[in-house]
């Protein structure tokens, strides 16, 4: 019970970290920002908590929370899934020898940065991570440029599509066919009654 209360008091008070400002910054930019964005505040101590992460094997543990990331929007864990994306954004900076001296200049490199010109890649995501971990930047706002456009290329797969999410969430599921089927029978309704008035010569109202 304390440990929980200690936790709430430091989500409540936490000073985000220049890698937790860059992971909202470029998840902004990405398919799933509009059904994460109540969950903003959570990306942000997550990516922020992840720089003191002693991780051995990035490759590994990138995909890992990838994968989470995946699963718990597929399944309409929205929270769940906005901590695995901040951790593995973090994460991904760190791989690359990232510190929090660096966070002011890469923070204004992407606030000008020329977001029409960022490049995706349809690649699956344990090919994006192991460019990522191989890739040998030769400046910093190379480094930025390849961050986004790595990031974006692994957000942008991920299931944002509401339909998507619906079916495979039991109770959304279950709601959504309901409503179907509710669809279907008061249009059969409609159409029986219509059949019906105009078989025996009664005008209704509403269908000329």
């Amino acid at each position: 019970m304390i440990a929980l209360v200690l936790m709430t008091l430091v989500a409540s008070t936490f000073m985000p970290s220049y890698a937790g400002e860059l992971a909202c910054l470029v998840l902004r930019r990405s398919r799933a920002y509009d059904i994460l964005v109540p969950y903003e505040r959570i990306i942000k101590l997550s990516a922020t908590q992840a720089l003191e992460l002693d991780v051995a094997d990035y490759r590994e543990t990138l995909l890992a929370y990838y994968r989470l990331a995946y699963d718990s929007m597929l399944h309409n864990r929205l929270e769940d899934c906005a901590r695995y994306i901040g951790i593995m954004l973090a994460l991904m900076l760190k791989a690359k020898g990232y510190g929090e001296e660096l966070g002011p200049q890469l923070l204004s490199l992407l606030e000008r940065l020329d977001w029409g010109s960022i490049k995706l890649y349809n690649e699956e995501p344990r090919k994006l991570i192991d460019y990522w971990l191989s890739y040998k930047p030769k400046n910093l706002e190379e480094f930025a440029y390849t961050y986004t456009s790595i990031a974006l290329s692994l957000l942008d797969q991920l299931p944002s599509d509401a339909f998507i999410r619906i079916l495979h969430t039991p109770k959304l599921r279950e709601l959504y066919i309901a409503s179907l089927v509710m669809i279907v029978v008061t249009s059969a309704y409609f159409v029986i009654k219509r059949v019906r008035a105009e078989a025996g010569g009664v005008k209704y109202e509403g269908y000329r």
